[in-house]
């Protein structure tokens, strides 16, 4: 029957591994206790969030954070998952949020996500984000960085470009003076023994 030392250590290593079976891949931000993560008030940041959560989390807490959005993707990657609670961070209600106000249009219990407003931007500050449109964050996004950045991409390709004109325009100056004096040097050759032929006449 297994009754020997032999099976009783197998089973005691079997009820202590049990315990800690659950918490496999627990981010080292949060705690877990069966299939709940808490990584509720841990300060975290959109930067600091842990990248991923064990797959088969049922109910993530990141309540009281400083959170202002969620990597893309992040929650879809959790199919169990059953409720997260989101309150008390610093949403910033912008397309950055568009993703998780497409996770929350796809739930079927509301009232956990009845206390998610925006702190800002200004114009949003206090709304629910369950109830904007995608439009209202879309253009809520602050253009600055972004049109910053495009900015900078088409000066950059404008300066190349101007750049590559220059050199072609040097180029293309080099070609003709080195045909201008291939020509030169071509005449001055033809010319050269009829020269010479006239003084010998002489």
């Amino acid at each position: 029957m297994g009754s020997g030392p032999g099976g009783v250590l197998s089973m005691l290593l079997l009820l202590l591994a049990l315990p800690s079976r659950p918490a496999a891949g627990c981010p080292a931000q949060c705690s877990c206790a069966q299939t709940r993560v808490d990584c509720g008030r841990r300060g975290l940041t959109w930067a600091s969030l842990p990248a991923a959560f064990p797959p088969d989390t049922t109910e993530l807490v990141l309540t009281g954070n400083n959170l202002t959005s969620l990597p893309p993707g992040l929650l879809d990657a959790l199919p169990m998952l059953r409720a997260v609670h989101l309150g008390a961070n610093p949403w910033r209600c912008d397309c950055r949020l568009v993703p998780l106000r497409a996770w929350l249009a796809g739930r079927p219990e509301r009232a956990l996500y009845r206390d998610l407003r925006c702190a800002a931007p200004l114009a949003l500050r206090g709304r629910v984000l369950s109830y904007l449109t995608e439009e209202e964050l879309r253009a809520a996004c602050a253009p600055g960085a972004l049109c910053r950045g495009a900015l900078a991409a088409q000066l950059l390709l404008l300066g190349l470009g101007l750049l590559h004109a220059l050199l072609l325009a040097l180029l293309l100056g080099r070609l003709r003076k080195l045909r201008a004096s291939a020509r030169a040097a071509h005449r001055l050759s033809l010319t050269t023994p009829l020269v010479s032929e006239l003084a010998e006449a002489k």
